[in-house]
């Protein structure tokens, strides 16, 4: 039975976390940026068939693991030059949000900048938006995607086809613009 928390270091693969889970129902395998490759592992899972199982996945691995690197390289290099001030917070975020909704006539309910560790940016059922404070790390038209992103949540509110017309509107190649943001972790 794996313990809690177990280290492997794998010479092609570097240093794995296997973590064992009451929650997991099949060994799962993940890479995140400063955390590394994380492997949760059900209870009933042997610690032998988990080291194997990341065998198994060594051209998967092989192929994303460049990718974190760049993810990672890409928040430290943000983070570096970039704090995150109050000013900063209310010039880039706050004003710019205001600007963009006036300019293309949207109307939200209330405005938070949060904390947060898995998303850019969100809009509630009752149009309230909240925009994650680290959005001052990235690039300035990403930022513009973000929010433009959310208050269009403001007009429909998923992800289809309608909605990704409606922000081509007001931002070119909308579905680009969402790739590149996916190039920066939020971290």
């Amino acid at each position: 039975m794996l313990k809690k928390i177990k280290k492997v270091t794998y010479k092609d693969i570097g240093i794995v976390n296997f973590v064992s889970s009451k929650r997991a129902r099949r060994i799962n395998i993940s890479i995140k940026p400063f955390k590394g490759i994380i492997v949760k592992v059900p209870l009933n899972v042997s610690f032998k068939r988990a080291k194997k199982f990341v065998l198994s996945k060594n051209r998967w691995l092989s192929k994303h693991l460049p990718k974190m690197k760049i993810k990672e390289h890409n928040s430290i290099q943000l983070n570096k030059n970039n704090p995150i001030t109050k000013e900063k917070i209310i010039n880039k975020i706050i004003k710019r949000t205001i600007e963009l909704a006036d300019r293309y006539n949207f109307k939200f309910r209330n405005l938070k900048i949060k904390d947060q560790s898995t998303i850019w940016g969100s809009c509630s059922p009752k149009n309230n938006i909240n925009l994650n404070r680290k959005l001052v790390h990235l690039p300035d038209h990403l930022i513009d995607y973000v929010i433009l992103h959310e208050l269009t949540h403001t007009l429909e509110k998923n992800h289809s086809q309608k909605f990704w017309g409606k922000l081509g509107k007001f931002v070119k190649n909308p579905k680009k613009m969402n790739k590149e943001l996916k190039r920066f972790p939020i971290v």
